[in-house]
């Protein structure tokens, strides 16, 4: 308890810190910075692993989307590797309403934290470069997952200067989003946005949603093998009339879901805001289940809009 507490009051110590490095961003023209980086090295990576970082707040299921990518992706992609965790200052789906970005990058940070020890103590069952990785916590103002890498690429001097592979860690429901035309009204086919992402070599990797009969909103994506047949369906060419090339399907890898995949950020805010603190530790990870307390986070508002804007 004594070592969370310590945590917390420096995780209180640095948010005018992160309050500075935001208003900065978001007054600059830049599309991307890394704002803090947890377990800081100097490694130049070869594949660099993002984390969107939009769940208001992260919980166990964030944390088992990067950890299980870590452990069974990295072996198959070059190293050295990095992970990104990316917060979307403009969300495509979402306008923003008021109030605290902060508190989004303060959760982040207490995630990447807990995140770390948690690869630390994987190890020896993670190789070293997995089990000792930096992770950075980065800004952008791109809402698309295609101008994402885009930014990051472009962004000078270069933080990642070795140039390294984007691997997209997210789960079905971002797929599906990936991939609706509506979302590039400005592109014909509106799917001949991806094109860039996918010739850089970028890549997705897909974790399934599975049905969870203690969360509504885990029906509406379908069975798993549902999920399966959506991807098979784009390698087969079906969507290569609003523009997907059916080869872009190889760049995309679809893997099982883990215990705790299914838990939902709704579900979190719920039990913070009733004062269900031994539910939100269940579902959260311990330094982001002490700061949500501490902070009386989604305490006057479960939908968590306070902290969207």
């Amino acid at each position: 308890m004594a070592d969370m507490a310590s945590r917390i009051a420096s995780l209180r110590g640095i948010l005018p810190d992160l309050e500075s490095a935001l208003q900065s961003f978001t007054s600059s023209p830049a599309k991307f910075r890394v704002v803090r980086t947890v377990n800081d090295t100097p490694t130049q990576p070869k594949t660099l692993y993002i984390l969107d970082s939009s769940f208001n707040p992260p919980s166990i299921a964030h944390l088992t989307l990067a950890t299980s990518a870590l452990k069974q992706s990295a072996p198959l992609e070059s190293s050295p590797y990095r992970l990104l965790l990316l917060f979307s200052t403009h969300n495509a789906d979402k306008a923003p309403s008021p109030a605290s970005f902060v508190q989004r990058i303060a959760l982040m940070t207490a995630f990447a934290e807990d995140l770390s020890r948690s690869l630390k103590s994987a190890s020896p069952s993670l190789k070293h470069d997995v089990s000792d990785m930096s992770i950075d916590i980065g800004l952008t103002k791109e809402p698309y997952y295609s101008d994402k890498s885009a930014a990051i690429a472009k962004t000078t001097p270069p933080f990642y200067a070795s140039q390294p592979i984007h691997i997209h860690l997210v789960g079905y429901d971002t797929l599906i989003r990936f991939c609706n035309p509506k979302y590039y009204p400005k592109y014909d086919p509106p799917l001949s946005a991806l094109k860039p992402f996918f010739d850089a070599g970028h890549k997705l990797r897909v974790t399934q949603r599975p049905t969870d009969p203690s969360d509504e909103s885990s029906n509406e994506f379908g069975t798993t093998e549902e999920q399966t047949r959506y991807l098979q369906n784009l390698k087969d060419g079906n969507q290569e009339q609003a523009g997907f090339e059916a080869a872009w399907g190889n760049s995309i890898d679809m893997v099982q879901a883990e215990e705790g995949v299914g838990i939902s950020s709704t579900r979190v805010r719920k039990a913070a805001n009733a004062g269900k603190w031994d539910t939100v530790g269940e579902l959260c990870t311990e330094g982001v289940a002490a700061w949500i307390r501490d902070q009386g986070l989604y305490s006057e508002d479960a939908s968590g809009k306070k902290m969207m804007g």
